[in-house]
């Protein structure tokens, strides 16, 4: 595990971008796995900019996102299929066709991504009880995309993003550890200092499913791009 620490969010995201960036200039037909939430959205802002500026092609890239809610459809503001298309997708020019995010059909998501030729570059968050995608702290690690309870944790995280009328998911179709794994590249970020602690127990604790972030101690290539804040516990 390689930890890049940088002096701010605005940092951070120009570093990991650059990451991503660096896979597409080197394999125009790569696959990105990408993440949603608010950590992402300055990396995304990022990307466009350097499309539009004409220093990024993404037309024979391929994408397959970490997870989505269930039970809201594709054009429901609050799910990650909107917020892709909001925030990256109709920004630059990927092929909508080239777009795929976990549903009800879960059992197949993992054949489909080893059909596009498994995942070059996984681009990740962290929640602050260490789960990556919507893989909750657990007694075992799971392996493939699978329907997830949320925890109670996770869903008071989220419950900001969900007005006071609308019914929250209380479960997602996620990526597994396993699938995340098989990445050839992974990239997470985290910024502030409320993630400085689970930071900590995800890059210096034990590796154990009661924090499932722990694992990528064991990838190969795993980069973790936290601000100062994030970093502030770290020995």
């Amino acid at each position: 595990m390689r930890l890049i620490v940088t002096k701010d969010y605005a940092e951070l995201s120009r570093r990991a971008a650059a990451l991503l960036a660096a896979q597409v200039l080197q394999k125009p037909d790569c696959v990105l796995g990408l993440a949603t939430g608010s950590s992402p959205l300055g990396i995304y802002e990022n990307l466009i900019a350097w499309h539009k500026a004409g220093l990024l092609d993404f037309s024979a890239v391929s994408a397959a996102n970490l997870d989505e809610y269930e039970g809201l459809s594709g054009d429901h503001p609050q799910s990650y299929a909107y917020f892709m298309r909001e925030n990256l997708f109709d920004h630059i020019n990927i092929r909508p066709e080239a777009t795929n995010i976990p549903g009800a059909d879960y059992a197949g998501y993992d054949a489909l991504v080893d059909s596009l030729g498994g995942i070059d570059l996984q681009l990740l968050g962290i929640g602050h009880n260490g789960h990556i995608g919507f893989n909750e702290p657990g007694e075992s690690f799971s392996v493939a995309t699978h329907r997830e309870e949320l925890t109670e944790t996770t869903i008071a995280a989220n419950a900001r993003f969900f007005g006071a009328d609308e019914v929250q998911p209380a479960s997602a179709f996620t990526m597994g550890i396993g699938t995340i794994m098989k990445a050839r590249k992974i990239v997470l970020i985290a910024s502030g200092e409320g993630k400085a602690e689970i930071v900590k127990a995800m890059a210096q604790g034990p590796v154990t499913p009661a924090v499932p972030a722990s694992v990528l101690q064991l990838h190969p290539d795993a980069i973790v791009v936290v601000d100062e804040a994030a970093a502030g516990l770290l020995s």
